[in-house]
């Protein structure tokens, strides 16, 4: 697939729809005729548990269909032919359609959530327990392949054991035993062509930009300014790590929970003496002890409080496309001597104009 100059705006592109086995990703049912550019978009989130979704919208005539077979998942591809390019940006469950008829025409408008949907919505009717000294990525696998009919790739996933016993209760959302047992390693994510996605968690500050937005060039592909805004009352005062230990009692063994955590100082701007307050974010430890001491804790808990400083300065604005997509680390260029580094958390690709709309974190 050729690279395109995307500030090369001669380019005429195309979008094809088409149908998907339910079981399998790799088996193309057909393509959905009459589909129609209006209302056509994909959005993208870095944080969201679907990750992606879509909007497609069909017109035929009354005496007509627009080819859906039921149950079927929709892939949406764009193209430009001249550039031998061409993407999937969702292949996802159909999760909704509303009908309806205009003057002899037939609409149909789809609501499409991506495969991590199908997660989210799957509870477990057993409960399930994980051994400790199990291993993360073959039990993660085992789940997919145990529970569902989904296609998935584990390259350059980052394994960790279990140090004790996990239990999942009957009804538990089976997404929430997957997001649990990989957080902190892992990142569950999902791809174009529909396949479920665990890669090694790398936190965005610490990754590379791959595309520059330079808001300052002759070719920029922004539409206008973007605008810049900031939650910097967000961040942490206080980071707090709590873990479960075992301990002894009279001969008899319990759990007890000890915890370690750290406190901005006096003179930063988290910190209480700034504030009048002190905004306190608490998680689980997941390391490699069985017993972590305080001091362990205390030192994870600076840890944690120094990665979540950033000011929450976000950018949102308007490009042609790009190929932009959440999760890119991109260098956004806003004058000659500011260059920011920026996570594109969201995007919506408007298919009809063939532009997106951005939401950029700095990292």
């Amino acid at each position: 697939m050729s690279k395109v100059d995307w500030t090369d705006t001669s380019y005429v592109f195309d979008i094809g729809v088409n149908m998907v086995d339910p079981r399998n990703v790799d088996k193309k049912l057909g393509s959905l005729n009459g589909v129609i550019f209006e209302g056509l978009s994909v959005t993208e989130n870095y944080d969201s548990n679907s990750r992606v979704q879509a909007k497609v919208t069909t017109v035929v005539k009354e005496d007509q269909n627009d080819g859906y077979i039921p149950n079927s998942r929709l892939r949406i591809i764009a193209s430009v032919p001249s550039k031998s390019w061409s993407s999937e940006l969702i292949t996802g469950y159909v999760t909704d359609i509303k009908i309806t008829n205009e003057e002899g025409y037939i609409k149909r408008e789809y609501s499409i959530d991506s495969t991590m949907w199908g997660l989210l919505n799957h509870k477990i009717a057993n409960s399930i327990t994980i051994k400790a000294g199990s291993k993360m990525i073959k039990i993660w696998t085992e789940l997919i392949k145990n529970y569902t009919r989904m296609q998935y790739s584990t390259s350059n996933a980052q394994d960790r054991s279990f140090n004790t016993v996990i239990m999942y209760e009957p009804g538990t959302a089976l997404s929430d035993i997957l997001f649990d047992i990989s957080e902190g390693y892992s990142r569950m994510d999902v791809d174009g062509h529909g396949r479920l996605l665990l890669r090694r968690y790398i936190a965005p500050s610490k990754q590379t930009a791959t595309k520059t937005i330079d808001l300052m060039s002759d070719k920029a592909l922004a539409y206008g300014a973007f605008v810049k805004t900031s939650s910097e009352w967000d961040t942490p005062g206080r980071y707090i790590v709590t873990a479960n230990v075992s301990g002894n009692s009279n001969g008899k063994t319990s759990q007890q929970v000890i915890s370690g955590s750290y406190d901005a100082p006096s003179t930063h701007r988290s910190s209480i003496d700034t504030r009048g307050y002190l905004l306190s974010v608490s998680s689980s430890y997941s390391g490699g002890s069985q017993s972590p001491s305080k001091t362990e804790l205390a030192e994870l808990a600076k840890k944690y409080w120094s990665e979540n400083q950033n000011l929450g300065i976000e950018w949102t604005g308007e490009t042609v496309f790009g190929d932009y997509h959440a999760g890119d680390i991109v260098n956004l260029s806003v004058s000659n001597l500011s260059k920011k580094k920026c996570l594109v958390y969201e995007v919506t690709t408007e298919l009809s104009s063939f532009t997106q709309k951005l939401t950029l974190k700095e990292v």
